[in-house]
């Protein structure tokens, strides 16, 4: 048989230019992995309310924007809030007022603009800010705004890389049934092994990621509303301190599994204790009660409501323990979301891939082997082979009634 020795070439060409491309394609995802992790998890975390929303929104893009507000609006809410409780906190703990700011800062004003009264001195300043720039020295304003800049700087990074997250998270919403069609046709198809690999990966991780926002939300509000009905029945002596912004760490410290909120409620069990041993002995009925009502309300009830969202199906609660810990040490803040999609990719390539790669089998769609150090909480009978086939058909069934794409 002949061979063209012109189409050879072009082959070879293209190839050559993918294997660039992709290069490229991966030193940008290396540069922005942070980035590109937050937004799959926003994506994660919104697309079940997106699904919900589609159903009655005509416009795709109008529904993965309301579903990014319906998570991001409470988030940034939230932030606000945590940031002005702790402030106002601090200064409470710290005993600041207004008179020990006017003791500090009073004389240099005074000195600077030559005035008795820091309020008047205060005002001059507000009305014409140049006379304190003209009174400063030129060394400590250059090291001011420095600061500032570098700051400033900062914070709009920050803000630039959670807007590319909303940005990937808003197209991997609007456009996921697109590229998954494209995929199934002209890559792998549904009854490919890499299509059920694909499946599992995106079911599990829609579990972790968008069980961990309802649980850490459903946590803080209980653990709040808690904490506060607990504080107004406290003894003077043993009060909690800041109950709110308490709850709502306590609902961002259920993320990590199994150590969870204990993070936060025992810590405060503990503080109230000794404040109780060292004040007044006769209310140490407290502590012990904030410490019951903690594990049995805020700990015990929301696991047990919650713990079929937040598990995924196919993973080991250690595994995933191990995955939130040692994926921000070893990766940084965006660990945190890494971690655990590193862990399912192992795990689901290693029930559905590995045993075939092993055994030079014909790769199938179906785990061929046992869950790899299988969760104790499972049932050991359970049929894999027969739980993915109906995951893969509940999937299907699921993207079926997606509305039709309109391009919007």
């Amino acid at each position: 048989m002949n061979v063209d020795p012109t189409r050879d070439r072009e082959r070879t060409a293209w190839w050559l230019i993918f294997g660039t491309l992709g290069l490229v394609f991966a030193f940008i995802l290396y540069s922005y992995v942070g980035t590109i992790v937050l937004g799959l998890f926003v994506y994660y975390a919104t697309r079940p309310i997106y699904r919900r929303l589609s159903h009655r929104v005509q416009s795709r893009s109008l529904a993965a924007g309301l579903a990014l507000g319906a998570l991001a609006f409470p988030g940034i809410l939230l932030i606000a809030y945590t940031v002005f409780v702790s402030f106002r906190q601090l200064g409470e703990l710290a005993g600041i007022d207004y008179e020990q700011y006017e003791s500090l800062f009073g004389p240099y004003v005074r000195s600077v603009l030559g005035r008795q009264n820091p309020q008047d001195a205060v005002n001059q300043i507000l009305s014409n800010p140049q006379q304190l720039i003209r009174y400063l020295d030129p060394r400590t304003a250059s090291e001011v705004i420095t600061s500032a800049g570098g700051y400033l700087g900062a914070v709009a990074t920050g803000l630039l890389h959670v807007f590319i997250a909303l940005v990937i998270a808003f197209y991997l919403l609007r456009d996921d049934q697109k590229l998954a069609r494209w995929f199934s046709s002209q890559i792998s198809g549904e009854t490919s092994a890499t299509h059920a690999y694909l499946m599992e990966v995106d079911t599990d991780l829609e579990t972790i990621y968008f069980g961990n926002i309802l649980n850490a939300f459903v946590v803080a509000i209980v653990a709040a509303i808690t904490y506060t009905a607990l504080d107004s029945i406290a003894p003077p002596e043993v009060g909690i301190p800041a109950a709110v912004l308490l709850g709502l760490l306590t609902g961002l410290g259920s993320l990590i599994p199994v150590v969870g909120m204990k993070i936060v409620y025992v810590p405060i069990g503990l503080y109230l204790v000794g404040r109780s041993l060292v004040t007044a002995p006769q209310s140490i009925w407290f502590p012990l009660a904030f410490l019951v009502v903690a594990a049995v309300i805020v700990d015990g009830l929301t696991e047990i409501l919650l713990r079929p969202y937040i598990s995924g199906r196919n993973l080991h609660v250690g595994l995933v323990l191990f995955a939130y810990i040692l994926g921000p040490l070893l990766f940084g803040w965006y660990g945190l979301f890494l971690g655990p999609l590193l862990l399912v990719l192992f795990v689901h390539g290693a029930r559905i891939i590995l045993p075939d790669l092993l055994h030079g089998r014909e790769l199938t769609p179906f785990a061929t082997a046992a869950d790899p150090i299988p969760d104790a909480n499972e049932n050991p009978d359970r049929d894999t082979t027969s739980a993915d086939a109906d995951d893969t058909e509940a999937s299907e069934t699921d993207a079926a009634s997606e509305p039709p794409d309109e391009g919007k």
